[in-house]
C-alpha cells in the first residue's frame, strides 16, 4: 500500500525509538525531506516540528531502522524465489539474497529483481551456475559441471557492487556425495576473489567440523542453529569446541530459519552459554514462507528464547547492514543525511506460542507485529492508515 510519496516533508513521532548504536529505546522525532532524514530530535525538544510538515504519529509502536534480512531468496519466477517487495509488509527495507542465482543467471536476476525493487538488495553468488533454479528436481550441486569456479569468479568481478560473496548449499539433499566437492570449489572461488564464503549447514556428508575448519574471519555459516542429527553446533548439550574456536577467529553465524534451518533446542543451548547469532534472518522462499511468516516473527522467537530485545534488533538492523556491504548510507540505522528507511511494530505482550523447524514448540511473552514501513521517505506499508490521519 502506497500512502504518500518521498517528496513530502514529514515528521515521524515515536515514544519508543530504537537506536542500534546505543542499543537503547527512547522518545524521538525523525524529520524526513526528499527521502532523506533531515533531523533526529528528542520528542518534545526545543526544535519542535515545523508546522508546514505532515506529521505521522507512531506513538505506541516500536520504531526501528528498516529491518535488514540477511538470508533471502528473491529471484521471483525461479523455483525458490519470492517477490522482493512482499518483504516490505514485514518492515524489511534491505535484504541479502543467499545464492538464488549463479553465474549463468545473475545478469537476469540483477535486471529483473535488484534494479526494479524498492528494497536495497545485495547478493551472494551461488557456486553452481544455475543457482536454485530447480531444487525439487535436483539440487544444484548434483551436476559437477555446474559448480564452476572460473564462471563464478568472472561474474563476481563483473558485478563487484552487487555480489558480496560466494554461496554453497553444502548438504546431502543439495549435492549428495558431491556436496563436499562443491564446498571446496566455493571456498577456492571466494578466496581468490577476497570475498566471504557463505555455507549452508544441513545433513552430512559435509560435516559441521569440516565446514568450520574451512571458514575464516568474515565467512558465514548459515542455518547455524539448525538441528540435523549429529551435524549441529551443539554436542553433549554444550557448544562444540570447533564452534567456539570459529567464533573466536571471526566466523559469522547466521540463522536462516527457512524450512529446516532453525532448532529451538540448539538455539537455547547456545544462547544459555552466551553465544548469540551474528545475524537473525528468515531464509524466506517459496517453500518456507508459510513457516517463517516474516522477520519480525523470527525476531520474536529469539526474545522468547532468552535474548534481550535490543540484542535481537541489532542483529536484524545495523549488523547485517554492515556485513551486507550495502551501497550508500542508512542501511540498518537512522542517520541524518541518510535514506529514510524506517519500520514500526506493534509490541504484543502476553503469552505467545512459537515453533521451530524440528517439531518443537515454546512460549514467549511478546510478539512483534509489523505495522508501518517507509523506504526512501515513501510510505509503502501502513496497516493502520496513520499516514492518512
Amino acid at each position: 500500500m502506497v500512502s504518500m510519496g518521498s517528496d513530502i516533508a514529514v515528521d515521524l513521532l515515536s515514544d519508543r525509538l530504537f537506536n542500534p548504536k546505543l542499543k537503547s529505546f527512547g522518545p524521538g522525532r525523525i524529520s524526513v525531506e526528499n527521502g532523506l532524514v533531515s533531523i533526529i530530535a528528542s520528542k518534545g525538544s526545543s526544535s519542535e516540528s515545523v508546522t508546514s510538515r505532515k506529521t505521522i504519529d507512531l506513538s505506541g509502536l516500536l520504531v526501528t531502522p528498516g529491518l535488514v534480512d540477511f538470508h533471502t531468496h528473491l529471484f521471483h519466477g525461479q523455483d525458490l524465489g519470492v517477490h522482493a517487495d512482499t518483504l516490505v509488509n514485514q518492515g524489511v527495507t534491505a535484504a541479502v539474497d543467499a545464492g538464488s542465482s549463479g553465474a549463468h543467471l545473475f545478469p537476469a536476476y540483477k535486471e529483473l529483481v535488484i534494479d526494479k525493487s524498492k528494497l536495497r538488495i545485495q547478493s551472494f553468488l551461488n557456486i553452481a551456475t544455475i543457482g536454485t533454479t530447480s531444487i525439487l528436481l535436483q539440487g544444484e550441486l548434483m551436476t559437477p559441471a555446474y559448480s564452476n569456479e572460473e564462471a563464478a569468479i568472472a561474474m563476481a568481478q563483473t558485478f563487484p557492487e552487487e555480489i558480496i560473496g560466494i554461496k554453497v548449499r553444502a548438504s546431502k539433499d543439495v549435492g549428495g556425495d558431491l556436496a563436499v566437492d562443491g564446498l571446496l570449489k566455493g571456498r577456492s572461488a571466494a578466496t581468490k576473489l577476497g570475498l566471504p564464503l557463505m555455507v549452508h549447514l544441513g545433513p552430512a556428508p559435509a560435516d559441521v567440523e569440516f565446514i568450520l575448519d574451512l571458514l575464516g574471519p568474515g565467512d558465514i555459516l548459515t542455518h547455524a542453529y539448525t538441528g540435523w542429527a549429529g551435524n549441529t553446533l551443539v554436542a553433549d548439550a554444550k557448544p562444540r569446541p570447533a564452534f567456539i574456536s570459529a567464533k573466536k577467529r571471526g566466523v559469522l553465524f547466521d540463522i536462516g530459519h527457512g524450512m529446516g534451518g532453525f532448532d529451538s533446542t540448539v538455539a537455547k543451548v547456545l544462547i544459555d552459554h552466551d553465544f548469540y547469532p551474528d545475524t537473525i534472518s528468515t531464509d524466506v522462499h517459496t517453500y518456507s514462507k508459510e513457516k517463517v511468516l516474516g522477520l519480525p516473527e523470527v525476531l520474536s522467537k529469539f526474545v522468547a528464547l532468552g535474548m534481550e530485545l535490543s540484542e535481537v534488533l541489532v542483529r536484524a538492523t545495523s549488523d547485517p547492514g554492515q556485513f551486507g556491504r550495502f551501497k550508500g548510507v542508512g542501511v540498518g540505522v537512522i542517520e541524518v543525511g541518510a535514506q529514510a528507511d524506517i519500520a514500526a511494530f506493534e509490541y504484543s505482550e502476553g503469552e505467545h506460542q512459537f515453533s521451530d523447524c524440528h517439531g518443537h514448540s515454546f512460549k514467549g511473552d511478546m510478539r512483534l507485529i509489523p505495522v508501518f514501513t517507509m523506504i526512501n521517505g515513501e510510505v509503502l506499508y501502513d496497516r493502520d492508515g496513520r499516514a492518512g490521519r
